[in-house]
C-alpha cells in the first residue's frame, strides 16, 4: 500500500522551473493570470503579484503533459468567457476561479467551461464559505482549494497565519466531507526550511486534520529553486513534504483510533 500524498501544484511561468518541477514529482504547474482587482485587494501587503502572461503560459504547456497545465484567470468579469475560450485552446487541463462570493458566479464560470477542464473554485472570502454547501452539490465541481491571503482579508484576520486552526477552516473541512470532494488549503512548505514564520512541519500537520489532500508550494519553494533549478534537488525538497504529510496522516489516523 503506497503512502499518503499530497497533490501539490507549483505557481510558475518559467518553462524551464515548470519542467524540472514536474519530474521531481509536483503534480500540476499553475500558471498565474490574475490580475483583475488583486493589488488593490492585497495593498500594503507583502503578497505574491504575478507578472506572467499568456505567452509565458503558452511556453509552458509546451513542456507539460496532458493533465498537469493549469492557469488561474481574472475574478469573474465581462471578458471571463473569452479568458476561457483561450485558455483551453492554449491546452489548459484545468482553470481556477479566484475572488467569487456566491455560488452562483462560481457555477456560471463552470458552464462556461463546459467539463473541457477541471474546474478549480478558489474559496477566499466569507460569501464563498458560505454558499460552499450549494456549489459542492452540483457535479459540475469535483474540488476546490482555499486561498488563504485573500480569506484572512475578507475574515478581518491580520495575516493569513492566523487562519490555521481557526473554526473557519473547520466548517470549510466539514462542507467538503459532507460532499465528499477532495481540496486543498494553502501553500505548504519544505519541512526543513528554517526562518519561515510559522513552522512549515506545523502547516503539513494541519492537512490531514482537516482532510486536506491538496496544496501549493509556497513562495520559499520559488525562491530556493526558481533560479537554476536542479531536479534532484528539487525532487529531494517534495519528498520531505511527502513524507512529513504522511507522518502526519499515520499520527492523525493513531489518535482516532485512541
Amino acid at each position: 500500500m503506497s503512502a499518503p500524498s499530497l497533490l501539490l501544484t507549483l505557481i510558475c511561468g518559467t518553462p524551464r522551473l515548470a519542467e524540472a518541477a514536474y519530474r521531481a514529482g509536483v503534480a500540476r504547474i499553475l500558471v498565474d493570470l490574475e490580475r483583475l482587482g488583486k493589488a488593490e485587494r492585497q495593498a500594503g501587503r507583502p503578497l505574491f503579484i504575478s507578472d506572467y502572461g499568456w505567452e509565458d503560459a503558452a511556453a509552458v504547456r509546451a513542456v507539460l503533459p496532458r493533465g498537469s497545465f493549469f492557469i488561474r484567470l481574472d475574478p469573474w468579469h465581462e471578458h471571463s468567457t473569452d479568458q476561457i475560450e483561450r485558455a483551453i485552446d492554449l491546452g489548459a487541463d484545468g482553470l481556477m476561479l479566484p475572488y467569487f462570493h456566491d455560488a452562483q458566479t462560481a457555477l456560471r464560470f463552470a458552464e462556461r467551461v463546459d467539463r473541457r477542464a477541471v474546474v478549480v473554485p478558489l474559496v477566499e472570502t466569507l460569501g464563498a464559505v458560505g454558499d460552499l454547501p450549494t456549489l459542492l452539490a452540483s457535479d459540475l465541481i469535483g474540488e476546490f482549494h482555499v486561498g488563504l491571503n485573500d480569506l484572512a482579508l475578507d475574515a478581518g484576520h491580520a495575516n493569513l497565519h492566523s487562519l490555521w486552526g481557526h473554526a473557519l477552516l473547520d466548517t470549510i473541512a466539514q462542507a467538503a466531507r459532507d460532499a465528499g470532494k477532495p481540496f486543498g488549503v494553502g501553500g505548504v512548505a519544505d519541512p526543513r526550511t528554517a526562518g519561515m514564520p510559522v513552522d512549515p512541519a506545523g502547516i503539513i500537520a494541519e492537512h490531514p486534520r482537516l482532510g486536506s489532500t491538496r496544496a501549493l508550494l509556497g513562495a520559499s519553494f520559488r525562491r530556493s529553486h526558481g533560479d537554476a533549478p536542479d531536479e534532484a534537488r528539487m525532487a529531494d525538497a517534495v519528498a520531505a513534504i511527502q513524507q512529513s504529510y504522511a507522518a502526519a496522516v499515520a499520527r492523525a489516523s493513531a489518535d482516532a483510533r485512541s
